[in-house]
């Protein structure tokens, strides 16, 4: 997929909002700019995992389905 951004009098882009929805990118959080020979590619700076997946799964549905499977799992 290959969108356009324009770059401001201050060096800033603006990333379109489905890049950043797709990616999880937050406000706040960093990238990594790393120049290749083809050009600029632009690379989450995430150092951890933790909250990547945060809102992404049901956390209330999984939680029903451990108390269910350890029901059925008591002896």
């Amino acid at each position: 997929m290959a969108t356009t951004a324009t770059v401001s009098s201050k060096g800033q882009i603006t990333l379109p909002k489905s890049l950043r929805e797709k990616h999880n990118l937050r406000e706040g959080e960093t990238v990594l700019v790393l120049e290749t020979r083809d050009g600029v590619l632009i690379r989450h700076g995430r150092k951890s995992l933790r909250g990547l997946l945060r809102g992404r799964i049901d956390t209330a549905g999984l939680e029903a389905s451990v108390r269910a499977l350890r029901r059925e799992w008591r002896l």
